[in-house]
């Protein structure tokens, strides 16, 4: 299975929709152990292993126009391209709940060296894809995304979880009073270790020492 040069990837930021069967066969396209990652992260890991689920996702794929028929292989087209690689590529993906009240959303933050996106599950296992500007810091990125649940939601809280390939480590957040609170589970048995009255700079330098300490 071969696929079309990074250099077709789309350019827009509007969102593009695939099925957990698409999805599986783009994990599959690539066969690397972040890709391997990114199925365990994005809870698909058992549809990666189904032979025929993927043969149905690459037959979606291929009258979506998404992918094209090259002899035997399929090369993918358009927007298929820049998700197949970011999750073939990936070096951290950063699970980001969204909390109000009794619900939760999720956003996955996916990065790699050329591609990052943003991948939110939607019903029937459907996942919609969004491009996140390269130039932008993942912090940023992730800072923009919980400050504007808490605007729309006014109490909103989030969980981040954030992993590497060998390591994982969260971060809870929640408005306060005007400004953050963040916290963490540092020891089970215990409370959660909060610091307080943090400013938008505030809270994007513990963003970021997250993502430098898995790193080190």
């Amino acid at each position: 299975m071969t696929q079309t040069s990074m250099q077709q990837q789309p350019s827009t930021a509007d969102a593009y929709g695939f099925g957990f069967a698409e999805m599986a066969y783009l994990l599959k396209s690539t066969s690397t152990p972040q890709a391997e990652k990114s199925a365990a992260v994005l809870r698909l890991s058992e549809e990666l292993a189904s032979k025929q689920l993927c043969i149905a996702g690459a037959s979606s794929l291929l009258a979506r126009g998404l992918a094209t028929a090259n002899g035997e292989d399929l090369e993918l087209e358009g927007p298929a391209v820049a998700l197949a690689y970011a999750l073939g590529r990936a070096n951290r993906w950063t699970e980001i709940s969204l909390m109000s009240g009794e619900s939760i959303d999720t956003v996955v933050h996916v990065e790699s060296d050329l591609v990052k996106v943003l991948l939110q599950p939607r019903t029937l296992a459907t996942w919609f894809a969004f491009a996140q500007d390269p130039a932008i810091e993942g912090a940023v990125a992730e800072l923009d995304i919980v400050a504007e649940h808490v605007r729309q939601t006014q109490t909103g809280t989030a969980y981040i979880l954030s992993r590497t390939v060998d390591a994982e480590d969260h971060l809870m957040i929640r408005p306060d009073a005007g400004a953050w609170s963040v916290g963490k589970v540092v020891d089970p048995a215990s409370d959660v270790v909060e610091e307080s009255g943090l400013d938008d700079i505030g809270l994007l330098a513990a963003l970021t020492t997250l993502r430098t300490a898995l790193l080190s």
